[in-house]
């Protein structure tokens, strides 16, 4: 892992491209990899998904064309300025509806993309799958859900990833994404609350919350009052969810992201939700390589890696 300093990604966006290429080369050398080949997961802010339901008799050329028009009415722009993906994801069909064709639709702006692209090129990496970052995080996830309900054939789980920047609620059904909410307040806002609370510098208070030195009333003042409001923000959103839905419950909360151990985070979620809370290990149940075995490989490492663990479970996608 190699760190940022703040400013250089912004919700997403690559605000100092050199600086975070130089970052990537550093990280490849400290690796030691000798693989070039990569897949990158795009941040959800910067990618639109939608589903559409046409007739299943309608033809491949008729597709793309309700394709290019919903991307064009729900972005904005035209056509050629986005990078598109789709495909069928099934066939549907009721006592009082003929059969219809269930197709998903991933886009994002070209100039996001080839960002993305630049970055990897720039470390002499050859980038051969853009993804999103949701759906490899559910890649990863659904083997642990799997472990966890296997006696469950649907279990309605929740994901919430607390990243630097912002929070994500994403919950499932059967293993797909049927509900997704992302807003502000990651580990920035808390670096924010710190730095006006003290008044530092923003760079102090992040420094200082890195190294775990801050005032002895730090836990009172700031860090619980905002593990609590974060906590019945995302418990208000569950329940939105659950009235205007036909679930009536959670069965389970998987808690992921860089600042998902934040202290008392784990336990106010599952008091305010009533449903278990568990800290994600995407890597339970895998063998661990000599290099990692024993490591100071701790859960904070492990819970901000659940997408990139999902990248790379590509290759034994539906084997896992």
């Amino acid at each position: 892992m190699e760190p940022l300093q703040a400013g250089w990604i912004v919700s997403g966006y690559i605000a100092q491209f050199d600086e975070v290429a130089a970052a990537l080369r550093r990280l490849l050398k400290a690796s030691g990899s000798s693989t070039r080949e990569v897949a990158i997961a795009m941040p959800d802010t910067e990618v639109m998904t939608a589903k559409i339901r046409l007739p299943a008799d309608t033809g491949e050329v008729e597709q793309l064309r309700q394709v290019v028009a919903e991307v064009e009415r729900l972005t904005g722009r035209p056509w050629a300025d986005m990078r598109v993906d789709h495909a069928v994801q099934g066939q549907t069909q009721t006592p009082v509806q003929s059969a219809e064709l269930e197709m998903l639709i991933v886009a994002a702006s070209k100039e996001k993309v080839q960002d993305r692209l630049g970055l990897a090129e720039s470390a002499g990496l050859e980038p051969v799958v853009v993804d999103v970052a949701a759906e490899a995080s559910m890649l990863a996830a659904r083997r642990l859900i799997s472990a966890r309900h296997a006696a469950s054939t649907s279990p309605v789980v929740a994901l919430i990833q607390v990243g630097t920047e912002d929070v994500s609620l994403h919950v499932t059904h059967r293993g797909e994404i049927i509900h997704a909410v992302r807003k502000s307040g990651g580990g920035a806002r808390l670096t924010e609350l710190i730095a006006q609370t003290y008044g530092l510098e923003a760079a102090a208070a992040e420094g200082q919350k890195c190294q775990e030195a801050l005032p002895a009333d730090y836990g009172h003042m700031v860090l619980q009052p905002f593990v609590r409001t974060l906590a019945d923000a995302l418990a208000g959103d569950l329940d939105a969810f659950l009235h205007a839905s036909t679930f009536r419950k959670v069965d389970s909360v998987l808690l992921a992201g860089g600042s998902s151990v934040l202290h008392g985070l784990q336990d106010a979620i599952q008091r305010r939700i009533f449903s278990d809370c568990v800290l994600v290990e995407p890597f339970s149940g895998m063998l661990l390589g000599e290099a990692v075995r024993g490591s100071a490989f701790e859960h904070a490492k492990q819970a901000d890696m659940l997408t990139a663990c999902g990248l790379a479970l590509r290759p034994f996608h539906g084997s896992c």
